[in-house]
């Protein structure tokens, strides 16, 4: 499965990416694993993420904005449509709707019918404050068109806005009477179905009005849709060619970049993770590290992922069940107080100038990247690692960081030129910082 994904990202390239000319997140031209902000500087994204911070008319979004920014936290995945108006689940939630309720006749939950036709201002004033106020935190936003998690089940699909009953326009995203959406030749998902394609594109042109100024924004077209994927590469070509008439142009997922279920790069397996983020080197794009769908476990787990997706030249985006609930999110406080270190660390080196290079460890676990003047070996075992320095010359800059409080251990110096052992001072995980001054 990871060799056919691969395929299919590298014939992606031959598809038109957006270009850095325009002042909104791109690829990073000379290293294209990682992005580059409007003014071309380059970014490594550590995202932390909530499924309901815009569609939740109570969430408040500022409030997890501000947990994220004083964490140095610079990405958060945000669903926009997920398709009713209740999420019933763990935690009921109201949510926001694209469409006016204007009736005639009532919906499957008691309330009028959606007109389709007619957009809920509401809807996209709020979307437009979520995205200022993003921008005003340095966040940047992956902006999930659709839910396709949601078509599967038939209690959620039963209220969902292009189901028969709930709209008075005809459409209908699941004519087969599946009782769900998910028909990928003749649902919600699906080319076939044009009444309903017709629909979501409005959804998508009125979107691309309300927020194209943005630079701090890039595309999703579908969370966890594996019901059509042409469908998804449609809808990307079809936003890449209205854009071409705004101001902005802006990255599409999965057309520009792999969306987060890529096979491989979805465990918390550290080793499976390095492994596979290697792989998909050869797709000559950034790649995300999302753990949407793996669950959220100790602290420990979660920092030796994000490190390993560092080290294997990955972003990251970790998806928080703790703000479901509690908008400072609390819970978590450790965990994300951690990814600020990883964050804190990247400030200290070029990474954009750096690959990944297993060939430099020798003896012992340590996963490591590298440029010509700079080496960072994460041992998430701690231990003793063996680096072949033979192609580094001179007197080297050695640096133990600790991962869990962010504090970096006394400068010392080695020779290189040759095979050189070195200690971590525990069995907990380190990073080891190698500079040619």
């Amino acid at each position: 499965m990871l060799m056919t994904l691969l395929l299919l990202g590298l014939a992606m390239q031959n598809n038109a990416v957006v270009e850095s000319n325009n002042n909104v997140l791109a690829i990073y031209p000379s290293n294209p694993h990682y992005f580059q902000n409007g003014d071309g500087q380059p970014i490594l994204l550590i995202g932390d993420s909530a499924s309901t911070t815009f569609a939740d008319v109570d969430y408040g979004f500022k409030t997890m904005f501000d947990t994220l920014k004083a964490n140095d936290i610079n990405l958060s995945r945000v669903w926009v449509f997920w398709g009713c108006e209740t999420l019933i689940g763990n935690v009921n939630r109201a949510m926001v709707i694209p469409y006016l309720r204007t009736g005639p006749g009532d919906a499957n939950d008691g309330k009028s019918k959606y007109d389709l036709s007619q957009f809920n201002p509401d809807f996209f004033e709020r979307l437009r404050n979520v995205c200022i106020s993003a921008r005003e935190h340095g966040i940047f936003l992956q902006l999930i068109l659709f839910d396709a998690w949601l078509l599967k089940h038939p209690f959620l699909w039963i209220n969902h806005a292009y189901q028969r009953n709930n709209n008075i326009n005809g459409v209908d995203g699941d004519p087969e009477n599946t009782g769900t959406g998910i028909d990928g030749q003749k649902g919600f998902c699906s080319l076939e179905n044009t009444k309903v394609l017709e629909y979501q594109k409005a959804f998508v042109r009125k979107t691309i009005d309300t927020v194209n100024e943005f630079d701090n924004i890039f595309y999703e077209i579908a969370n966890e849709n594996y019901y059509n994927a042409d469908w998804e590469i449609s809808l990307c070509q079809f936003i890449h060619e209205y854009e071409k008439g705004k101001p902005k142009q802006h990255l599409v997922m999965p057309l520009d970049l792999i969306n987060h279920d890529y096979d491989g790069i979805k465990t918390w397996d550290i080793q499976e993770l390095h492994t596979n983020l290697l792989m998909a080197q050869a797709l000559k794009h950034p790649l995300i590290f999302d753990t949407d769908g793996i669950g959220c476990p100790d602290d420990t787990t979660v920092r030796k992922g994000a490190w390993t997706a560092f080290a294997s030249g990955g972003n990251i985006d970790y998806w928080d069940s703790s703000f479901k609930i509690d908008l400072v999110g609390s819970q978590f406080a450790t965990m994300r107080q951690q990814l600020k270190y990883l964050a804190t660390f990247i400030k200290h080196i070029k990474f954009w100038e750096m690959q990944p290079t297993d060939s430099l460890v020798n003896t012992g676990k340590a996963f490591t990247i590298a440029s010509k003047n700079e080496i960072v070996s994460y041992l998430p075992d701690g231990g003793k690692i063996v680096l072949d320095l033979a192609s580094v010359k001179g007197v080297l800059s050695a640096q133990w960081f600790n991962t869990r409080n962010g504090v970096f251990d006394k400068e010392f110096q080695v020779s290189g030129g040759e095979l050189i052992g070195f200690n971590a001072p525990d069995d907990n995980d380190w990073a080891l910082l190698i500079v040619n001054r």
